[in-house]
């Protein structure tokens, strides 16, 4: 199971648009926001995450960053239909998979659906589609 910090970071950054709490910039697929720094320092050591700036707000980069959007929107969709998370193992980034399973779960726990919601692997109410990043 992931600690509900390092589950919110990496979440924030999956649902992250130029309208979101954390911004991410299509150009260099930088995402800036103001983030737990222990939990960021704590990827960055373990080559996750890649400090681009962290002055007064922090810019950070994902590593491998297509294994990771595919991996969690694998768990996303790997959740809703019911699996469990035995397919982590099959997945190019296990710990992001990770991460979109339980993810997919905490929203479903939520008594109401979340209005205009937003996230990377996850359908999107306004146009039916799978929102990517």
């Amino acid at each position: 199971m992931i600690s509900k910090k390092v589950r919110e970071l990496f979440v924030s950054l999956m649902e992250a648009t130029d309208t979101s709490p954390v911004v991410y910039d299509i150009e260099t697929q930088q995402y800036t926001g103001n983030f737990n720094a222990a939990v960021v320092n704590k990827y960055i050591e373990l080559g996750a995450l890649e400090l681009v700036e962290g002055v007064a707000a922090i810019t950070i980069l994902i590593n491998n960053r297509d294994d990771f959007l595919s991996s969690f929107a694998a768990g996303a969709r790997e959740a809703m239909h019911g699996s469990d998370q035995s397919y982590a193992d099959y997945n190019a980034n296990p710990f992001a998979f990770s991460v979109g399973f339980e993810h997919f779960h905490q929203l479903a726990k939520k008594k109401r659906p979340v209005s205009g919601y937003i996230c990377h692997g996850f359908e999107r109410a306004d146009t039916g589609l799978i929102h990517q990043q």
